[in-house]
């Protein structure tokens, strides 16, 4: 195969973190290949320079042999490059088609060609068997089509170097699958494809080569045929890593969930929850499985406060918590992660230290009569970024600049 892309020397920092450090890789026309690293590692930071989404502080970008300047997402899209971002950049409210168009020029520019580009997207569509309506509102759709709404906007602009962002983590078991076998399509077309995962089932499955990166630095490129599981895990954390399953811990206590027929409404006023009733033991993990949109996320709005209980009782160490508040959880000790970091996780504006205390903002260790003490708070801050390694921060660092694993 023929050499693409090539990254040469590339550096980019930012205020007090070294995002990239002196990064240099090669990958061939026609190749799969990961970037592998832990949470913080640099990963997503080196393909948003190559795609023009940050400028890099120094180094070069070669396609084809030569030198090219990206300076934005513009120049990255003339030059053949796509990226899918792990967060969707679609607006809700329009079509398919509408997302797939905006920003795109046409011969009949300033007018939009939407007929036309509504053709396109069908054929598109239909060419990879994505089954997606180019008539279709993007709220209305499931998460994997979504995702598959993304890549058709990288393919209408003719993409010959596509990147993914860790493009499994939102998918089902199934709907990785589905997608994996997308990618061996393109690669057989001979689109090159970088993707960005922390799976190593799916590297070993389905990609050429590895870069591994390790605080900001290359540690090694191998090809997948000359490595295994143990080994890449290996140079990503500087260790040997034990990848056995940890035995089931056998210390299950008493319920201290209790939930018993259970019906919850959706957005829409439907019933989402029906005649639902299970029990969570302490020492326990619960799981709730299900294909998206078939209650799930209204049954855990439902256990943490954000969506109303219509019928049934939820008892909390035997105490009723059916419609509690979030705060009146928060004092039983009940915590929420949810879906979607970004809408409903993270005030992406505010400092690390501002989001980890955001609950605590009332106790008297935090604030006195309403002023925030900004010393407790910052030790505070610092002591849970030692304890869960959130790398690439200080207290004072807005989160929206954190990678999305720290996020």
């Amino acid at each position: 195969m023929a050499q693409l892309l090539e990254i040469r020397n590339l550096t980019k920092r930012f205020p007090k973190v070294l995002a990239n450090d002196d990064v240099s890789l090669k990958v061939d026309r026609g190749e799969v290949r990961a970037l592998l690293g832990e949470n913080g590692a640099g990963k997503s930071t080196l393909m948003s320079c190559l795609y023009g989404l940050y400028s890099m502080d120094s180094g070069e970008i070669l396609i084809d042999g030569k030198p090219v300047h990206i300076h934005g997402c513009d120049d990255a899209i003339r030059l053949g490059i796509g990226m899918v971002n792990q967060h969707f950049a679609l607006v809700q409210k329009l079509t398919v088609t509408e997302n797939i168009l905006l920003g795109d020029t046409s011969s009949r520019s300033p007018w939009v060609d939407y007929s036309g580009g509504k053709k396109a997207v069908k054929e598109l569509s239909d060419r990879y068997s994505f089954g997606v309506d180019p008539s279709a509102v993007i709220e209305d759709l499931p998460v994997g089509i979504q995702q598959r709404v993304e890549i058709l906007k990288v393919l209408y602009r003719n993409s010959s170097i596509m990147i993914f962002d860790e493009p499994t983590a939102v998918l089902t078991p199934n709907e990785v699958l589905e997608f994996l076998q997308i990618i061996r399509k393109f690669k057989q077309e001979g689109r090159t494809v970088l993707f960005i995962t922390h799976k190593l089932s799916e590297v070993m499955n389905i990609c050429d080569s590895v870069t591994v990166l390790r605080d900001g630095k290359v540690v090694g490129n191998v090809q997948v045929k000359d490595t295994s599981e143990a080994e890449l895990a290996r140079m990503m954390v500087g260790r040997d890593v034990f990848l056995q399953p940890a035995h089931q811990a056998q210390n299950v206590g008493e319920a201290v969930l209790k939930v018993s027929n259970l019906k919850v409404k959706n957005s829409i006023g439907l019933d989402a929850v029906r005649d639902v009733s299970f029990e969570l033991r302490s020492g326990e993990i619960l799981g709730i499985a299900g294909v998206d949109g078939n209650g799930q996320l209204e049954l855990g709005n439902a256990v943490t406060g954000l969506a109303k209980v219509a019928e049934g009782s939820i008892e909390i160490l035997g105490t009723d918590a059916a419609n509690a508040t979030p705060a009146q959880l928060h004092k039983m000790k009940v915590s929420h992660i949810p879906p979607d970091r970004h809408k409903t996780g993270l005030i992406l504006e505010f400092s690390v230290e501002d989001n980890l205390a955001v609950k605590e903002m009332k106790s008297k260790e935090f604030s006195s009569y309403g002023v925030i003490r900004r010393g407790y708070v910052t030790r505070f801050a610092k002591k849970l970024i030692q304890a869960f390694v959130i790398r690439g921060c200080g207290p004072e660092t807005p989160v929206k600049h954190l990678s999305g694993g720290n996020q």
